[in-house]
C-alpha cells in the first residue's frame, strides 16, 4: 500500500507532465484548485500579502491558496489526489493516452 506522500507525488508529476494536446484539460478553476491544494501541501498556509490590484495572475493565484485558510498540509494532499482522480474519472480511457496517468493509476489504485 503506498503513502498519502507517494500518492501526491506521483499526482503532482503527472499533473504538471500532461500534455498540451491530449483528453485531458483542466479547466482554469480545476488548475487553480491544483495550485491552491500543492501550495498548501507543500508550503503550509498562505501568509504572503496580497498582491496588487493590477496583478490580476498573481492576485487570483493568492486568493484560491489564501481561501484555503487554516487546512492542514494532510488534507491539502488528499484533496489534490481525489481531485484528480475526480477529474480522470471524468474522460474516456483511450488507450494511446494511457501512459501519461499509468504512474497514478498503479499508486492510487484507481
Amino acid at each position: 500500500m503506498t503513502t498519502l506522500d507517494e500518492q501526491f507525488t506521483v499526482a503532482v508529476k503527472v499533473v504538471q507532465n500532461l500534455p498540451k494536446t491530449g483528453p485531458f484539460k483542466p479547466s482554469i478553476e480545476l488548475r487553480l484548485r491544483f495550485y491552491s491544494y500543492f501550495k498548501q501541501a507543500t508550503e503550509g498556509p498562505c501568509r504572503l500579502t496580497q498582491p496588487p490590484f493590477w496583478d490580476l495572475i498573481g492576485k487570483t493565484k493568492w486568493k484560491v491558496w489564501s481561501d484555503l485558510g487554516e487546512l492542514s498540509q494532510k488534507e491539502a494532499k488528499q484533496l489534490y489526489v481525489a481531485e484528480l482522480k475526480k477529474a480522470l474519472d471524468s474522460i474516456p480511457p483511450p488507450e494511446e493516452h494511457y501512459h501519461f496517468f499509468q504512474p497514478f493509476f498503479e499508486v492510487c489504485r484507481c
